[in-house]
């Protein structure tokens, strides 16, 4: 019996006299590698030519994608609560929502497609629509409300117009007609908000990276 355990003891003293032999051992330096520089690339283009000509429609034509945020240069005129100045019921709008600062009409022309209910719209003042004088002098009650939203349309014989609603007659009646540019912010009642948040030095050239 103790014979047998001296001989597991003896081949257990072996093995780790090995270990300890691997691991204390010199190791080889790693061989570098060589820096051979970029990679070329080269493309060569082939050109194949066919035994029947391929036909083209040459009347094609290319869109080049809908407008990020368009604007229009539009007729604006203000309005009022008023029977006289809407119908019957005067603080209703054609969709049926209050009136309120910020609600807008749009003539029926660009109800149809530009710019159609729900919509919300930036508004800039470019003046007199007649002499473009005063431009921006109500710019800071326009910037007040930010973003209007298209709630009510115009009479059938208005076109290229927007109406805007004001809580006080007299500041309608200053207003008077003016010329303002619209952004469409947001396409109708669930567009996507679209807004300009493009940063500066913003670079968006593509560029070929070869991986090795």
């Amino acid at each position: 019996m103790a014979l047998h355990i001296s001989g597991k003891l003896v081949a257990l003293g072996l093995v780790i006299t090995a270990l300890i032999t691997a691991f204390s051992a010199p190791r080889e330096p790693a061989t570098p590698v060589a820096d051979t520089g970029p990679i070329p690339l080269t493309l060569t283009p082939t050109a194949e030519i066919r035994e029947t000509p391929v036909e083209v429609d040459l009347g094609f034509t290319v869109s080049v994608g809908p407008e990020a945020n368009p604007r229009f240069v539009l007729r604006a005129t203000g309005y009022n609560s008023l029977v006289s100045q809407t119908d019957s019921t005067p603080f209703i709008t054609a969709t049926g929502a209050r009136t309120r600062f910020g609600v807008v009409a749009v003539s029926r022309d660009l109800l149809g497609g530009s710019i159609p209910y729900g919509s919300l719209v930036r508004l800039k003042d470019l003046g007199s629509y007649y002499t473009g004088r005063g431009a921006g002098a109500f710019q800071h009650l326009l910037d007040s409300q930010s973003l209007f939203i298209v709630e009510d349309t115009m009479h059938a014989r208005k076109s290229q117009q927007i109406d805007v609603w004001f809580p006080e007659y007299s500041t309608a009646i200053n207003w008077g007609v003016r010329k303002v540019e619209v952004e469409v912010v947001r396409y109708g009642r669930h567009g996507p908000e679209l807004h300009n948040v493009l940063a500066e030095g913003f670079e968006a050239t593509p560029q070929l990276v070869a991986l090795r």
